[in-house]
């Protein structure tokens, strides 16, 4: 989880960055605005690619830990709402964005005015936010929901 919040930050520096090379080239790091695109998509890609494993992941474990321990209760359907509340902003945020990287070359090349792939990482990058408070709160739901399931007590009153 730390790993997600980590890599999250980062993605937001590095498209912080790419924001401002639409405006003026610059390099970073020696690399030329498109390189340095590349390596954005990249990062930001793997980031919430380990978002979505991460949810996937504690999901699975909770219901294998249920069966095995023979544990009744909601938590694995928690653990599914859970995902349906982190999923579809962040695949909307996904698409918004390598969309926009896409459109990087068509605005270089001036195929489309600048403008269009400027607006659209700027949606992108307020909708990263949107989208990284929606995941936030839903990490802090998942550790309850394990903390619940290993009958730590304070876990209720830690959430308040």
């Amino acid at each position: 989880m730390y790993s997600c919040y980590f890599l999250s930050l980062i993605s937001l520096l590095m498209l912080g960055i790419v924001f401002c090379q639409s405006f003026r080239a610059f390099d970073v790091l020696r690399a030329s605005p498109m390189s340095f695109l590349i390596l954005t998509s990249i990062i930001y890609l793997f980031t919430e690619t380990l978002v979505i494993f991460f949810f996937v992941g504690t999901g699975v474990s909770v219901k294998e830990y249920m069966l095995e321990q023979k544990i009744s209760g909601d938590f694995h359907k928690r653990m599914i709402a859970l995902k349906r509340k982190v999923y579809p902003p962040q695949l909307l945020n996904m698409l918004i964005l390598m969309s926009a990287f896409i459109l990087y070359g068509a605005a270089d090349t001036g195929k489309i005015s600048v403008w269009i792939y400027r607006g659209l990482l700027g949606i992108g990058l307020v909708h990263f936010l949107y989208a990284k408070k929606i995941q936030h709160k839903a990490f802090k739901e998942n550790t309850f929901v394990i903390l619940e399931i290993a009958g730590i007590k304070e876990a209720e009153s830690l959430r308040a």
